[in-house]
């Protein structure tokens, strides 16, 4: 029924849109404007025009004198011949495009020379000028080098010029790059497309905090992205990120569909958890998810890093902010735009574990190397080899029973935009379809397959009022569908949960344990109490489990220009309600196991005789969670924005407030709404597009403080130099065309890890916390109070930022470069410095957390075209290091032992040495102890256990041992660098991804062999590599073999450290594409827009030292659902 309603407001919303492009108003073009202006400047005049008509003008400074006065007067006249009164007898001319008006310096034209026998002849030269995407671009100059001949092209971008053979015809056009191209002997043709040049444009804007600015007046640490790097093959924008964005790091630890979002940080981590650290993601500017967006519905993606960009968002940016927008409508008839792909998928990595015979063999060697009896006779080794009773003597490789090779992926999206000039929208539709990688073969119920579906809708509409009053709706929303293997988990647990105990079984039974299924269809197994679970019957004989998301989103904006009361004054207000459900349904089942009688294994017909080894539930059981949210959001600004001759001036004064309430919730303290309010203020000021100046401020309340705690303010600063808008730069200007030099430094305010109403004890039921009464009875059972911290407040950041922007070489080379450091102070811990005889349950909280964090990171962009062929390079880095300053522990009795000054997320252990060899067994017993000279360990040590490093020299190895090791695994360095290139039609681009200085200690099942419960454990092939008698190497890649979790050796060997240390630094071949879109001669002669045929890949190479699996799971062993790679092949078409 929900679902239903849904339908019927998205077609009641399309079909309004419909209506209303129907019943739109004439074209601005044809608007009748009326002013009387008298000895104002020309910038007056273009700023009234803009206001009555929207339009906006690009030109550069050179063109036009912006402080000319002029008296000019408009009687309901149109806007072409209102300029052509204005610019008449002037250099200067303009073109019309759609919104923009074009002003550019006249050419003039020489008469036709006469032409002498010793003359090069002269032919007529023509193409087509488009922008790098292929659209025509009306207006373009194309002059012959050296004269003063020239064209412009026409409204298709096509022109015709004559030149000769060895003329160097050049084309050049607002906003772009210029290119120039010599003519051979024999051209007839020459065809260019343009590449951006926005920086040379002094009215580009881009989305800063709560509005826009000039590219050029941007004094904050920000980044964009081209939007169309975003539309991969995946259902989580999250998941293409890395490496596009300087400044974010992003880790996807898992590949499961519908949970593959990725983790993503800017500018790394800079508090004690990785989990508090993620920034503020806003969408049309609500703070929402991006994790359910169709990329194609995307207009611009920017993220701001420095306490400049973020101030105004107060405690809600403290680590940084993405922003969203999606698309909207544009003036002119309905354009419609179709994509479709279709693709398959495989893993990046699977899990490469041992067979059956080396299990076995290996097996027996960890027993008779530690003086214990062999686990498998050789008889059953060799029956195994032979095949030749698979049920008697299984051999399987479980990563190969739960998983099928290929999987499949679809996207469809459909959209369509247009408008008149009081009325643009736009709507798009879209669908996405992914099935899983777990087997299908022998699937009882087809609800079990792994799959995920969505289904979104977006649209947005503007609507002029009046012509000072501008309302903005936008309606999107998703329904989506996920089906797994019915594993039953805890009530809490995600279906990716739930779907990793698939991994840790296959990693935990052995290969010769059972076989995958007796015949009738028995699932084999021999734990009585349902442990050692069969990998094959959790996928495809478990039930199934249903998990189904919704979201309604809503925007609605409106703009009211206060020119009447001082000119450049607006009032901005919006009202956003967000509602959120989700529920799971699980029907779930244990089938009874069973296993051959080893006595008597075979039954007179033949049939094996299976003995019940786990009664199960053989039916499905039924469970159903909810859950869902609301939010509320508000939100009103005035915004100013006035120049005075060379001054400009802006401002900005916001109020917000954020309402989250709990729809499904469980408890008291879970139904109280989430609350969240703050002001903020910007001031910019600019002086001839040299020097620049933005004051930001931010004061904002929390409910995790007491009253007289609740609000802070947090200012910051900002300044910006245009050097290359100096006279003294004119000399080297033509090779280095734009500098800026930018520098801010601010507050920024956290309250991560406090969580609700932190100033507050709680009392609380604890079972684990009583009283013992005699000897032998022992309740558990009681009340406790948990100390928080009455004085609790704000932490507070200081975050500074240098940056350096730089164009050179007609702006094809560009480079952006940002310098920062973070301090933050009074970060929420729990104290750990009070000693236990004060007597309190539980240690109080307080603001008593330092640490820092710094680093760099930058882009780089380099574009040339050479005639029809066009190349573009674009990298980024970012880098970064943090350290705990102070953490509320106690000075320790060893410098190693202290955690300040080390990273954040650093992993602790033992440094080992080596493998203890059979030199070392100095007295020949077979172990190595202090009589041998070497410090004590864990247990019993032979030659080939781990021999670890005695840093305190007390003669023991302990806890007092333990150091620093690792980096963490969340990355200091990520890189990204792409190549792309186009010729007549045909595109192709490569997209390279690097995260470095990143590690992970591996242990548990098939990691440690035979470590697991009874022994037992699958183990990876590379155990291989292992120390024995004959291969006396102190580095072989495994120690000693011990069989059990209490054999000889295995406590020692265990111990986290760096013997099981990998880094997980790799380089992934992030995506690839090839296309080719058709020749307008074919498209109009088909009578059909552009049409474009692509072949797309994403994650199909990596390169590694880390060979176990893929280096990004959030996993110790291996078991969890690797990322995946997808090739597809799609169509682009527009009309």
């Amino acid at each position: 029924m929900k679902i239903n309603y849904l339908r019927m407001k998205i077609s009641l919303l399309l079909l309004f849109f419909v209506v209303l492009q129907i019943t739109a108003s004439s074209a601005p073009a044809q608007k009748k404007l009326v002013f009387d202006l008298q000895n104002v400047t020309l910038n007056e005049v273009l700023e009234e025009i803009k206001k009555q008509t929207d339009y906006k003008f690009f030109f550069e400074r050179e063109v036009i004198d912006l402080s000319e006065r002029i008296s000019l007067k408009a009687e309901r006249e149109t806007v072409e011949i209102i300029l052509e009164r204005l610019f008449r007898g002037s250099p200067v001319t303009f073109t019309i495009i759609d919104r923009q008006i074009v002003l550019t310096k006249k050419i003039a034209f020489a008469p036709q020379p006469v032409y002498h026998a010793e003359m090069p002849v002269q032919r007529v030269i023509t193409g087509t000028i488009t922008d790098s995407s292929g659209i025509p671009l009306m207006g373009v100059t194309i002059l012959v080098e050296g004269t003063r001949t020239g064209t412009t092209t026409d409204e298709n971008g096509k022109y015709a010029i004559a030149a000769a053979g060895g003329d160097t015809l050049l084309f050049s056009y607002i906003g772009f790059a210029s290119q120039s191209v010599k003519i051979t002997a024999v051209d007839t043709t020459v065809n260019i497309a343009l590449t951006e040049e926005v920086n040379s444009l002094e009215e580009v804007e881009v989305s800063v905090a709560f509005g826009k600015q000039k590219r050029i007046s941007v004094v904050g640490a920000q980044t964009s992205v081209n939007v169309e790097e975003l539309q991969q093959p995946v259902s989580n924008i999250s998941t293409v990120l890395a490496g596009r964005v300087a400044g974010l790091t992003g880790v996807q630890r898992s590949g499961l569909p519908g949970y593959d979002g990725a983790d993503i940080w800017i500018r790394g981590i800079s508090t004690f958890t990785s989990a508090g650290n993620g920034p503020l993601i806003l969408v049309d500017g609500v703070e929402r998810s991006m994790n359910n967006i169709d990329p194609r519905d995307i207009a611009s993606f920017t993220i701001l890093k420095d306490a400049s960009a973020t101030a105004v968002y107060g405690v809600r940016g403290a680590n940084g902010v993405v922003l969203i927008e999606t698309k909207r409508g544009k003036i002119g008839k309905p354009s419609i735009q179709a994509d479709y792909n279709e693709g398959i998928s495989f893993f990046t990595k699977v899990p490469e574990l041992a067979d059956g015979i080396t299990y076995m063999k290996l097996a027996n060697e960890a027993n008779t190397t530690r003086g214990l009896a062999p686990r498998y006779s050789q008889e059953t080794i060799d029956r195994t080899a032979s095949g030749e009773d698979p049920l008697l003597y299984p051999n399987v490789d479980w990563m190969d029973q739960v998983f099928k090779d290929f999987g499949r992926n679809r996207q469809v999206n459909v959209n369509v935009n247009g408008g008149a000039e009081n009325a643009q929208y736009y709507v798009s539709l879209s669908y996405y379809d992914e099935s899983g990688l777990f087997t299908t073969d022998g699937m009882e119920n087809d609800d079990a397959r792994t799959r995920f579906k969505r289904y979104n809708v977006t649209s947005n509409l503007t609507v002029d009022i009046t012509p000072t009053t501008k309302v903005n709706l936008g309606v999107q929303g998703y329904i989506s569908e996920g089906g797994y293997p019915g594993i039953l988990g805890g009530e809490d647990d995600s279906a990716r949960d739930v779907v990793n105990e698939i991994f840790n079984a296959a990693m935990q039974v052995p290969p010769v344990e059972y076989p995958v299924m007796y015949p009738g269809d028995f699932v084999p197994g021999i734990s009585p109490n349902g442990d050692l679970k069969n990998p094959y019957a959790l996928v495809t004989r478990s039930g199934y489990r249903t998990d189904t998301r919704n979201q309604i989103y809503s925007n609605l904006n409106i703009t009211q220009e206060l020119d009447f009361f001082t000119e450049g004054l607006s009032f901005n207000g919006m009202f956003a309600f967000d509602a959120y459900n989700a529920h799971n349904i699980l029907r779930s089942k244990r089938e009874s196991t069973y296993y051959v009688d080893i006595a008597n294994p075979y039954n007179d017909d033949g049939s094996p005789n299976l003995q019940e080894t786990y009664p199960g539930q053989n039916h499905l059981g039924y469970r159903r969670q909810n859950g869902g949210n609301r939010r509320f959001y508000i939100q009103a600004s005035l915004d100013y924005n006035r120049t005075f001759g060379a001054h400009t001036l802006g401002g900005l004064l916001l109020f917000n407030r954020t309402d989250y309430v709990n729809a499904f919730a469980g408890d008291l303290t879970e139904s109280i709404p989430f609350r969240n309010q703050g002001f903020a203020a910007r001031v910019t000021y600019a002086y001839e597009s040299k020097y620049f100046l933005e004051l930001n401020g931010g004061y904002n309340g929390s409910e995790n403080f007491a009253p007289d705690r609740r609000y802070g303010f947090f200012p910051s600063v900002a300044v910006g130099w245009v050097v290359s808008n100096e006279k003294f730069f004119e000399p080297i200007s033509e090779t280095i065309n734009f500098l800026k030099i930018r520098y801010s430094d601010g507050k920024v305010g956290g309250a991560s890890g406090a969580g609700r109403f932190a100033y507050l004890s709680k009392v609380e039921e604890d079972n684990d916390y009583g009283f013992d009464f005699g000897e032998n009875v022992n309740f558990r059972n009681g009340i406790r109070e948990t100390y928080q911290g009455v004085d609790v407040t704000w932490a507070e950041s200081r975050k500074q930022d240098l940056g350096l922007e730089l164009n050179a070489f007609n702006s094809k080379f560009k480079m952006t470069v940002d310098f920062f450091k973070e301090h933050t102070t009074g970060a929420f811990l729990q104290r750990q410095d009070i000693p236990n005889y004060i007597g309190l349950v539980s240690d109080p909280f307080g603001n008593i957390g330092e640490t820092e964090n710094k680093g760099v990171d930058g882009t780089v962009e380099y574009y040339t075209a050479i005639r029809d062929f066009n190349l573009s390079f674009r990298g980024t880095f970012s880098y970064n290091e943090n350290k705990i300053i102070q953490n509320g522990q106690p000075e320790q009795p060893h410098t190693w032992l202290n955690r300040q000054g080390n990273p954040i997320l650093g992993i602790y252990g033992l440094v080992a040495e080596r493998l203890f060899t059979l030199e070392d067994d100095k007295d020949g017993d077979g172990y190595i102890t202090t009589e041998d000279g070497f410090p004590s360990q864990y247990g019993q040590i032979q030659p080939g256990d781990v021999k670890y490093k005695d840093l305190n020299g007390d003669g023991q190895i302990d806890a007092y041992d333990r150091q620093l090791i690792g980096d963490g695994d969340v990355p200091r360095l990520t890189i990204g660098f792409g190549l792309g290139g186009d010729y007549k039609g045909f595109d192709a681009s490569v997209f390279f991804q690097g995260q470095f200085h990143a590690s992970r200690v591996i242990s548990g099942n098939s990691i440690i062999p035979f470590n697991g419960d009874g022994g037992r454990g699958n183990l990876y092939d590379i155990a291989v590599n292992r120390w024995t008698p004959d291969n006396d190497d102190p580095y072989a890649m495994y120690p000693r073999l011990s069989f059990g979790a209490s054999g000889i050796g295995q406590n020692n060997n265990t111990q986290e450290s760096t013997w099981w240390l990998r880094k997980i630094d790799f380089l992934r071949l992030k995506s690839a594409e090839i296309g080719y879109t058709l020749p307008k001669t074919l498209t109009n002669k088909w009578h059909i827009g552009t049409t474009r045929f692509y072949l797309r890949g994403t994650n199909l190479l990596t390169f590694t030292k880390f060979k176990l699996w893929d280096p990004e799971l959030n996993t110790s062993n291996g078991g969890a659902y690797p990322n995946i790679s997808v090739c597809s092949l799609g169509v682009n078409l527009q009309f």
